[in-house]
């Protein structure tokens, strides 16, 4: 009881310093996407490199050259056509999607036109009712949004708003060769779109809109889309993974389209590869249509991978402890692999510990073993697996994290600790560090797909 205690007290010390860890990558993310606000009027920054995360400079990827058309805008409607669909059928529109009940041919067609309106706004370069004004993405986005939140709330029929996300979802894709900020925008709504609205009165929850997993796919898929777009469309999928009703074959094929491109990024910028990492931690599998848990195979092998920073490794430690781990799991490679790669880590520590980003890093080693609050069940010894096994472990990394996430400077990793460590993987080694064989696809697919 007394380690725990000791837990206890240091985590509550940290506890103000991992808030604000935590809000890093936001905080990031908040600034690329106050900077799409006004179509003309600044360029989204590129992800700042975090020079304590940063590789060896032998290691940086080169410069990559930039596709001209991402300076470019093109204008998929005239202001003529805008300010028509404005003055005759606009009003028509939004009554329909408010209403929410679709009932002919020619209700399908004015949601369809509606979603073409709303979308080729942000290729315009004036606003067509003020052209004085520049076009506002941010505020276009908001207004789309805002409609897809007002239909049906009175009626309770949410024909017209399905039909509309099914078509903004469609169109969204017209706008991926278009400037860098007009796709900026189109991938930020296609990774907001909601089928259902949270209601906390009611206790309904946030759905988020399944299809829209296909364009932000091919945004990840697509060697002509910068980073920053990738990284949004990533950050997407987790939230569609995380808020979704995807049924388990889709989760599959999005997560048997996050590896390979996990697999390619090694050379990207590291939060793209930590997107990618949270991605597949939010689809809540473990497994692909044969059984086969592809998804701790990749974590796993993000994490033993050396030319990855060490952020990045410890992420995918982290979403190891998310995953829907099942009594099976080979539960003693995963734990010794945590451990090991905290060794490791422990070696990089010592010598140079004044780095600001070893925090983030220990504090990632110990979400991966517990929960970051009451009530929440990510973190192995919330698993119905071996809670010796993964006891065991979590003794050999609370030391290191407790010294490393105490308040102030930090003293270097004593030699006990490590020795202590260095004695349990050699005890502890796995006779085989495959997590399970591979295994053939059943011939009948639909016996493994479940729901």
């Amino acid at each position: 009881m007394r380690q725990s205690r000791c837990s206890y007290q240091a985590f509550l010390q940290i506890g103000i310093m991992a808030a604000r860890i935590t809000a890093i990558p936001l905080l990031a993310t908040g600034l690329l996407l106050s900077s799409s606000s006004v179509l003309l009027s600044q360029q989204p920054a590129q992800p700042n490199a975090n020079p304590a995360n940063a590789k060896p400079a032998a290691a940086q990827p080169k410069p990559q050259m930039q596709d001209p058309a991402l300076e470019q805008i093109k204008e998929l409607m005239t202001p003529e056509e805008a300010e028509r669909f404005r003055k005759t059928k606009l009003i028509n529109f939004e009554e329909l999607l408010r209403g929410g009940k679709i009932s002919s041919a020619a209700d399908k067609k004015l949601i369809a036109e509606g979603a073409r309106y709303n979308l080729y706004l942000m290729t315009l370069k004036q606003d067509p009712r003020n052209p004085e004004n520049k076009t506002d993405l941010k505020k276009l986005r908001a207004n789309i949004i805002r409609d897809i939140r007002f239909s049906g709330r009175v009626s309770g029929n949410f024909q017209a708003r399905e039909l509309y996300l099914e078509e903004l979802t469609k169109r969204a894709e017209d706008l991926f060769d278009n400037h860098r900020l007009v796709r900026f925008s189109a991938v930020v709504l296609l990774s907001s779109l909601d089928l259902r609205d949270e209601d906390r009165r009611k206790k309904i929850e946030r759905v988020a809109f399944t299809p829209a997993y296909a364009p932000l796919l091919k945004v990840i898929a697509s060697p002509n889309q910068p980073t920053e777009l990738k990284i949004t469309a990533a950050n997407g999928l987790a939230r569609i993974g995380e808020m979704s009703e995807a049924s388990n074959s889709r989760r599959v094929s999005i997560v048997e389209a996050i590896i390979p491109a996990l697999d390619r990024s090694l050379n990207e910028h590291s939060w793209y590869q930590r997107s990618l990492v949270d991605t597949l931690g939010s689809m809540g599998i473990t497994d692909n249509l044969a059984r086969r848990p592809v998804v701790v195979d990749a974590l796993l092998k993000v994490m033993k991978d050396p030319k990855r920073t060490w952020r990045v490794r410890t992420a995918a430690a982290y979403n190891l402890g998310k995953l829907p781990l099942k009594a099976n799991s080979d539960i003693k490679l995963i734990t010794y692999s945590i451990v090991d790669l905290t060794r490791n880590m422990i070696k990089a520590y010592n010598g140079n510990n004044k780095a600001r980003f070893w925090k983030r890093c220990f504090w990632n080693v110990y979400l991966a073993f517990k929960p970051e609050a009451a009530g929440m069940n990510n973190g192995l010894t919330q698993k119905p697996v071996n809670q010796t096994v993964v006891n065991d472990a979590y003794k050999q990394i609370i030391k290191p994290v407790n010294t490393v996430l105490q308040t102030g400077v930090t003293p270097p990793i004593a030699p006990d600790v490590t020795k202590s460590m260095d004695d349990w993987l050699k005890k502890n080694l796995p006779k085989n560090f495959r997590v399970a064989p591979v295994q053939a696809k059943p011939k009948n697919q639909q016996v493994a797909e479940g729901n």
